[in-house]
């Protein structure tokens, strides 16, 4: 149980430290979390990734990414002739909101990881992705979810 509460007072400060870099660039939460996954996951580039890698609602992803175009902050562009696939780009107008984005994600994770040592920080964040595994594996196995 402690986990669980645990995982939702991480959510919480995250949540308090972009808040003052949402409000200093005029962005909602959701076009600041678009905007940070994609500057960190090139690989991953349409809406549907986002969604399914970062399991966030369809419906408030797309309305980030058509305010973020809106600003000038990303560009969609449709590959290989694919009329369905919009694969989004950050624009170079965006370069200074990702690096602040950036910045502060750094900040953020060096403060709570202050006194932990280097192999302890490794070894947590394999049991990390195995537990992410192991939630992956129960959604797509588990016929009652």
């Amino acid at each position: 149980m402690q986990f669980w509460v645990g995982q939702k007072k991480l959510m919480v400060l995250y949540d308090r430290y972009t808040k003052p870099l949402c409000e200093k660039f005029g962005l909602t939460h959701m076009e600041l979390e678009v905007l940070a996954f994609l500057s960190t996951n090139p690989q991953y580039d349409t809406a549907a990734d986002i969604v399914r890698l970062r399991s966030l609602a369809k419906s408030h992803v797309s309305i980030a990414q058509k305010t973020l175009c809106e600003k000038g902050l990303l560009e969609h562009t449709r590959i290989d002739g694919n009329r369905k696939s919009i694969h989004l780009r950050i624009t170079e107008k965006a370069t200074d909101i990702v690096e602040e984005i950036r910045r502060t994600q750094v900040n953020f994770g060096l403060k709570l990881f202050a006194g932990i040592s280097p192999s302890d920080i490794e070894l947590c964040g394999k049991v990390f992705d195995r537990i992410c595994e192991n939630a992956d594996d129960i959604i797509i196995n588990d016929k009652q979810f």
